[in-house]
């Protein structure tokens, strides 16, 4: 799937920072495009891989360039003003290229959620792609005006979109308690990239020996999104054994000859192992997935290890523990990995409890008198 991505606030540009280094990893091509636009100009400076003609600073007139801190009404006030403005970095770029939009945010502050609500609706107005949201967050904020943000934010952006990818990002921390370092975002943004990198780069071929059995193309993904809501990304990777790197086989792929031999069994239990892994304890936005409505699931991995009896057979589980009997499944093949992976997506979920009690957190009271 062609995507061109918006990053909102310094969540959001760093979000797209990371997708775009990741697609560099996968030396693949998936994002037609990248802006990201914020009232703080020193973290946009501090982004490298969005062009600086893309970087938008808004809001100047009332910030001076050093953000709303936190102040959701002023953000949305400035963002709806200069909308415009926010929407340049679309006026030179192939958009007719691109399969969808992805407009990504930080729900906690004044600039981010309230930007990425404002730029959805004008990009559905403007163009018949949909238009998917990526919500990071955290549900152990005790903050009463961080909580607001994130509930009003997250509730307006599900209302522009054609979807939303919830990230939690308490779910993913040792210690909740604790304050999260500029480290632990980072790398917190780069594993939701790789679970997005993986989703958008699934059937973006470059070679023929990279087509699936089943492909993931961009309908595959707009069916398992249709109807709107909120979206979680289960992902697991393992290392897989390496390639034969003796002179025969070095041989073998110099003429031709690049077959694997792969243990039948062995790359069942993986696929099974791993897709039980990615749904048990690795989801973007920990909830119950008896709630979904339909589901992917996409195997990466070198194609002798892309069992396709065994992706059935775990579609056929995610069918059963979803209740769902809308979920696909589809393999992509990349000849020069060192790892499998299994990324699981999960359609409309029911907002976890841990979202809804932001709602006492919101209105003052402290969830630990209850």
């Amino acid at each position: 799937m062609n995507v061109f991505c918006f990053g909102t606030g310094k969540a959001g540009g760093n979000v797209v920072e990371q997708l775009l280094r990741y697609e560099r990893q996968l030396k693949t091509d998936f994002i037609v495009g990248a802006a990201a636009c914020d009232t703080t100009a020193a973290d946009l400076d501090a982004l490298e891989l969005i062009p600086e003609d893309a970087r938008v600073l808004f809001g100047t007139a009332e910030t001076n360039g050093k953000g709303f801190e936190g102040d959701a009404a002023r953000g949305a006030e400035a963002a709806k003003r200069e909308h415009r403005q926010l929407l340049e970095p679309t006026d030179s770029a192939p958009i007719a290229a691109s399969d969808a939009f992805v407009v990504c945010a930080g729900l906690g502050g004044g600039t981010g959620g309230p930007t990425a609500a404002v730029i959805a609706e004008r990009l559905s107005e403007l163009y018949d792609q949909p238009v998917y949201g990526v919500a990071s967050f955290s549900t152990s904020t005790t903050d009463s005006r961080c909580a607001s943000n994130t509930l009003r934010s997250l509730r307006q952006l599900v209302s522009a979109t054609d979807h939303v990818f919830g990230f939690d990002t308490a779910s993913r921390v040792k210690d909740e308690d604790e304050p999260v370092s500029e480290e632990t975002y980072d790398t917190l943004d780069a594993e939701l990239a790789r679970r997005l990198g993986t989703l958008f780069a699934a059937g973006e071929v470059t070679t023929a020996d990279d087509v699936g059995a089943s492909v993931v193309d961009a309908s595959e993904i707009m069916n398992t999104l249709r109807g709107g809501g909120l979206a979680t990304l289960g992902y697991s990777e393992r290392p897989l054994p390496p390639r034969d790197t003796s002179v025969v086989g070095r041989l073998k792929r110099l003429v031709g000859d690049d077959a694997e031999s792969v243990d039948q069994i062995d790359s069942q239990s993986r696929i099974t192992t791993q897709t039980r892994e990615a749904v048990r304890g690795q989801l973007t936005l920990p909830c119950d997935i008896g709630t979904a409505s339909r589901g992917l699931l996409v195997i990466t991995g070198r194609p002798a290890w892309l069992n396709r009896d065994a992706i059935s057979q775990n579609q056929g589980w995610l069918e059963d523990q979803t209740g769902s009997l809308e979920v696909r499944n589809g393999d992509d093949p990349r000849p020069d990995a060192d790892a499998l992976s299994v990324l699981v997506v999960l359609g409309g979920v029911a907002p976890p409890e841990r979202l809804t009690a932001l709602q006492a957190v919101a209105d003052g009271d402290d969830p630990n008198d209850a």
